[in-house]
């Protein structure tokens, strides 16, 4: 099974992001299936812990000679503020959203302040000084 691995390192990393994310569900579905080996572990079990192991290891070595397939720049508030928490990063863009629909309408609310005060103050201008359209 580990030459099959070699064989598939050899012929290059995935150059897309779907090839990048198809590595990195390998690795986690390896880190799965390792766990499950350490649960049970036996001696008798070594080799296929070193087998999962080396899998393992094939998966990060293609998956870091692929991360430039991906140019997306995550958010450290992302990682930091809702992966590491264990939420979903799907949280973080619906949050950015509706704060942004937030400052949306504190300006829609500022132009029409402004918008009242500039008719309150030609209001008051016309009132002292009379109509602009008269001059």
């Amino acid at each position: 099974a580990g030459g099959g691995m070699a064989a598939k390192s050899a012929a290059g990393p995935p150059a897309t992001q779907d090839g990048l994310e198809r590595e990195l569900e390998g690795a986690i579905e390896c880190l799965r299936q390792l766990g499950i080996v350490l649960e049970s572990y036996k001696p008798e079990n070594e080799a296929v812990y070193f087998d999962k192991l080396n899998s393992l290891t094939d998966h990060f070595r293609r998956v870091y000679a692929a991360r430039n397939a991906v140019t997306d720049k995550v958010p450290l508030a992302v990682i930091k503020d809702y992966l590491d928490k264990g939420l979903d990063p799907d949280l973080y863009t619906k949050h950015r959203l509706e704060y942004a629909e937030s400052l949306q309408q504190q300006k829609v609310g500022r132009v029409d302040s402004l918008r009242l005060l500039r008719e309150e103050l030609r209001k008051e201008v016309d009132r002292r000084l009379g109509p602009a359209d008269k001059q």
